[in-house]
C-alpha cells in the first residue's frame, strides 16, 4: 500500500486533506484515483489506512477507515552524533540511518570538518534538505516516526546535549575497546548515543574531551573505515545486538 507523510493530519467527518507535495505524487507521480488505497503516517507514531475519494487541483481527499500505531520502530533508543561530511555522503548517511531506525541525530563541526556551513542561510537549507531525506527514507522502510534532526552544532555543544542516562559510546580508529564486549555490559533497554568523526577521525582533543563526558571509546576491529561506512555498520551492529534486526 502506498505510504504518505502528513505531519499533523486534519480529519474532519472522517476525511482526512492531503496538500501541497504529497498531493501532486499522488496525483500526477503514483497517478492513484479515487477507489485507491494509501496509508498515511504522521511522523509521530499514527497510521491511518483509507481510501482516495476525490481529488481537487492541489489536495486530494481520503476517507479514514481505521487509525493504529505504528509497529515498525526499534526498540532502541539510538542517536547518532555525526561530524559534518561532504554534500553527498551526509545525504547518503541520513538516508541510511533513518532506514536503520535511529532515533535521533546530531550534526557537528569537529576540528577536521572539511564542509563549511558556517553562514546560517547554508547551514539552514541543508537541514531542510536531511529533513526531506529523512521523510522519503520513512515512507520507503515503513517507519511512523521520524528520527529528530538537529541543527548543527559544535563539538562542544554536542556534548552538552547528550541524555543524562544512555550509554555514551564514541567510534574512534586508533584505540578503544571492542564493541561488543562495551555492548555486553549494557544495560539492554537503556539509550545509546555515539560520536562518529569526520574523515580524517576525531583528534585526541576532541576524544579526551569525550572522555571527561564519559564516553566511552570504541572500535570495530583492525580496519580503517570510512566515517559514513563507520556509522552505518555501528547502527547495525547495535540492531543486531540490542534492537530488531538479526
Amino acid at each position: 500500500m502506498p505510504r504518505f507523510y502528513a505531519p499533523q493530519p486534519r480529519i474532519v467527518d472522517g476525511i482526512l486533506t492531503i496538500e501541497g507535495e504529497e498531493a501532486k505524487h499522488i496525483r500526477k507521480v503514483l497517478r492513484l484515483r479515487p477507489g485507491d488505497d494509501v496509508l498515511i503516517f504522521d511522523g509521530s507514531s499514527k497510521e491511518y489506512e483509507g481510501t482516495i475519494i476525490k481529488e481537487k487541483a492541489s489536495s486530494v481527499l481520503i476517507r479514514i477507515r481505521e487509525i493504529h500505531p505504528s509497529q515498525n520502530e526499534s526498540p532502541i533508543r539510538i542517536t547518532l552524533a555525526q561530524s559534518l561530511l561532504k554534500g553527498e555522503k551526509m545525504d547518503y548517511l541520513i538516508q541510511k540511518s533513518t532506514e536503520l531506525g535511529v532515533k535521533g541525530i546530531v550534526p557537528f563541526f569537529s576540528s577536521r570538518s572539511v564542509p563549511l556551513l558556517m553562514e546560517k542561510s547554508r547551514s539552514t537549507a541543508r537541514h531542510r534538505r536531511w529533513e526531506k531525506i529523512a521523510i522519503e527514507a520513512s515512507k520507503q522502510c515503513g517507519r511512523g516516526v521520524l528520527p529528530q534532526i538537529m541543527p548543527l552544532m559544535t563539538y562542544s555543544e554536542m556534548l552538552k546535549n547528550v541524555p543524562p542516562n544512555s550509554v555514551r559510546l564514541l567510534f574512534w580508529e586508533r584505540e578503544g575497546e571492542h564493541l561488543k564486549e562495551v555492548l555486553e555490559q549494557s544495560d539492554r533497554n537503556t539509550e545509546i548515543f555515539f560520536i562518529v568523526g569526520p574523515e580524517g577521525g576525531l583528534s585526541q582533543e576532541e576524544v579526551d574531551a569525550g572522555k571527561r563526558e564519559d564516553f566511552i571509546p570504541v572500535n570495530l576491529g583492525r580496519r580503517i573505515l570510512r566515517s559514513e561506512t563507520a556509522a552505518v555498520c555501528l547502527l547495525g551492529i547495535l540492531q543486531y545486538e540490542l534492537g530488531d534486526m538479526g
